[in-house]
């Protein structure tokens, strides 16, 4: 019995709710959506879909995150969208009212909550949804799972390989501070160097890295947004934490830094639980974790712009 609420029904916010409806252990999704008239005729459209293949999901709807109550798991995916030609940092302090706000009408009513948040520039609006909660909530963020996803696909385009045979992460910042962990990249359980040397294959780093951090611009240019890529991978994430299925995922979490004033959510791979499980830092490489700490910096100030935003000393 997992009770989810989802707060902003546009166009990310809305294809993970209507992913989760089709999650079987999901039997409750709430939708929250403040443009007059959208949580509930979301709500009709998800409940022909639930009609169509008889599951036994209730859905409600809602105008104000306020009537949200005894939510499992709220994801914050309310906010302004990115343009193609803009930096998610760019919205640190326009989205940060919107994240300040919705943990704050949502904490009372639901006393045993996780905050999963989707909201971007997300490892900076993590971090305020945290420092608002006052660590009275577990909060992860999505992190760079979707950029994991990505670097997934372009490793399997170039290596002519099965989704199925690879195993790759990343790290960092969901955005331009992603890190590609090469360290991490297995075919079939063979490290990447041992495997081009066995089959005499070659791989382009730089063009795996430009796909993975330049993509949603293009899909952005194209169609608008991204919507069908976040919500598959963010479905991942649910899954591991509603499920507690111990997988290794690249989601977001907290993590202190001597080079950064405060702690910040930004992605070291973990495996994903209720417990929030360990994460994958020890086994990276130096270079992969200098990369990591730079990119904690760029949260930081990302972040710092937010709590101004919002007026947070």
């Amino acid at each position: 019995m997992v009770h989810v609420g989802v707060v902003g029904t546009g166009r990310v916010g809305g294809e993970v709710a209507f992913s989760l409806v089709f999650e079987r252990y999901v039997t409750e999704l709430s939708l929250v959506d403040i443009a007059p008239g959208v949580a509930g005729m979301t709500k009709e459209e998800f409940c022909h879909a639930v009609a169509s293949h008889a599951l036994p999901v209730k859905i409600n709807a809602y105008d104000d995150c306020g009537l949200l109550k005894n939510a499992d798991l709220i994801v914050i995916s309310a906010g302004f969208p990115r343009t193609h030609e803009m930096s998610r940092r760019a919205l640190a302090d326009k989205n940060a009212q919107v994240v300040k706000e919705i943990v704050e009408k949502t904490l009372d009513n639901n006393p045993a909550a996780w905050y999963f948040v989707i909201t971007n520039p997300v490892d900076a609006m993590t971090t305020l949804a945290n420092r608002v909660a006052q660590g009275k909530r577990c909060i992860i963020g999505t992190g760079t799972n979707l950029e994991t996803a990505r670097f997934k696909t372009i490793l399997s385009r170039e290596l002519n390989v099965p989704l199925s045979m690879l195993e790759a992460y990343t790290g960092g910042e969901h955005g331009e501070d992603a890190v590609l962990l090469w360290s991490t990249v297995k075919i079939d359980g063979m490290p990447l160097e041992e495997y081009l040397n066995k089959t005499g294959k070659k791989i382009d780093k730089n063009k795996c890295e430009n796909y993975v951090k330049e993509i949603s611009r293009q899909v952005i240019q194209a169609l608008g947004g991204t919507k069908f890529g976040p919500a598959g991978s963010f479905i991942e994430i649910l899954r591991g934490i509603l499920l507690n299925t111990g997988k290794i995922v690249s989601y977001s979490r907290l993590r202190k830094f001597d080079t950064v004033p405060e702690p910040v959510f930004i992605t070291v791979p973990a495996v994903a639980s209720r417990s929030l499980g360990p994460d994958i830092w020890d086994f990276l490489t130096e270079q992969e974790k200098k990369a990591i700490e730079s990119a904690a910096d760029a949260i930081y100030k990302a972040y710092s712009e937010a709590k101004k935003a919002t007026g947070i000393i």
